[in-house]
């Protein structure tokens, strides 16, 4: 199913029969995944499951929803902040649908890694489902601090840091739990975070942004730094960039990502006009086959002069799939801390100050 008609039917925009009957059972199904997540949680509370804790400082950066609220270009910002302080960042991941690799002795990385290469090209990113394992080997790799990529809901790893990003377009997921709405965890559990990130706030309005601090002060009262993602240029298939100011208004615009509707309004506002011949939403993370490529580089030959517009996620995964003749270019972008950016650093700093760790003779 079209990524776009499951937001309309969670949305409640669509009302036919099928939409009605697709809502009644995912809001059935809605109170079993309430119990499994408070299983989950409540066998961490009780001891019945281990935390562990690694030798250095621990920042997770994650949210209540799933889908797209800008975590990449974030987690680039924040490197190059924490590197300004002198620290030396690591990035820890699960690297969830990890693209295959021909190299069987190398470790598949994912469109988010790929991409967060290309942003931090000297930080050591570790991609592996067992987060902790992940984390000691950045330490190896001489990290000072790690950064666990989507690691909210991960309870196995302490952290010192919760930060949590809401992406300001859709921020509360429909107000309900998977699979009824796109929300993980209940709103309640932004109590444990240290500091809220509302990401895409220029594409809403001054009484919106009110209105979602509002919902998040009924369970917190930690800081709330404000993230507009700018765009800075264009990187096409071949690895050319051009400056921002060669825009065109002709371009068929596809994407496989967690909130396709954010890229489409940063594309719009650079004059794009994107209508449903020339806009296309893949699932999330998709993995591109030669055919979709074909079948885009055809709508594009049709409608745009053969050019394609897309993400730098989705570009990273469909280099080699471009055919003769068409042009593929990604919107760069990164993220701009509104407000917030001392608040940002401060908190890091004033919750990553550990006691010196004594040896076994009791020194420090």
């Amino acid at each position: 199913m079209n990524p776009r008609d499951i937001d309309d039917i969670l949305s409640g925009r669509r009302r036919d029969l099928f939409a009605h009957s697709l809502r009644a059972g995912a809001t059935f199904a809605e109170p079993f995944y309430r119990l499994g997540l408070n299983l989950h949680q409540s066998l961490y509370r009780c001891g019945l499951k281990s935390r562990h804790a690694v030798d250095v400082p621990v920042v997770s950066i994650g949210n209540l929803t799933t889908g797209g609220t800008g975590k990449t270009p974030f987690t680039a910002r924040l490197v190059k902040l924490l590197i300004e302080q002198g620290m030396i960042p690591g990035i820890a991941s699960r690297g969830y649908r990890a693209l295959k690799s021909e190299d069987s002795h190398s470790i598949p990385a994912n469109d988010e890694k790929l991409v967060l290469d290309l942003m931090c090209p000297r930080t050591p990113h570790r991609q592996n489902r067992d987060r902790v394992t992940a984390a000691q080997d950045l330490i190896i790799d001489h990290a000072d601090i790690i950064l666990i990529d989507d690691g909210y809901q991960h309870l196995r790893l302490k952290r010192d840091v919760d930060l949590v990003l809401i992406d300001a377009v859709n921020p509360f997921g429909y107000n309900h739990l998977l699979p009824r709405g796109l929300l993980r965890e209940p709103l309640n559990a932004l109590k444990r975070a240290h500091l809220i990130v509302i990401t895409r706030t220029d594409q809403i309005t001054q009484d919106q942004l009110a209105g979602i601090e509002h919902e998040v002060r009924r369970y917190t009262y930690v800081p709330i730094v404000h993230v507009h993602f700018a765009p800075t240029g264009w990187q096409d298939h071949r690895g050319n960039t051009v400056p921002i100011s060669e825009s065109h208004q002709s371009a068929v615009a596809f994407c496989g990502i967690g909130n396709p509707e954010g890229f489409r309004q940063g594309l719009t506002k650079l004059g794009l006009e994107l209508n449903d011949q020339n806009w296309l939403v893949f699932p999330d993370h998709h993995h591109y086959t030669q055919d979709d490529l074909n079948q885009l580089a055809e709508v594009a030959k049709e409608h745009a002069n053969g050019r394609l517009v897309t993400t730098l996620k989705d570009l990273v995964k469909i280099r080699d799939l471009i055919p003769q003749g068409i042009t593929c270019q990604a919107l760069l972008i990164e993220a701009v801390i509104d407000s917030g950016e001392d608040v940002l650093i401060k908190t890091i700093q004033s919750k990553i100050k550990r006691e010196p760790q004594m040896d076994a003779d009791g020194r420090r």
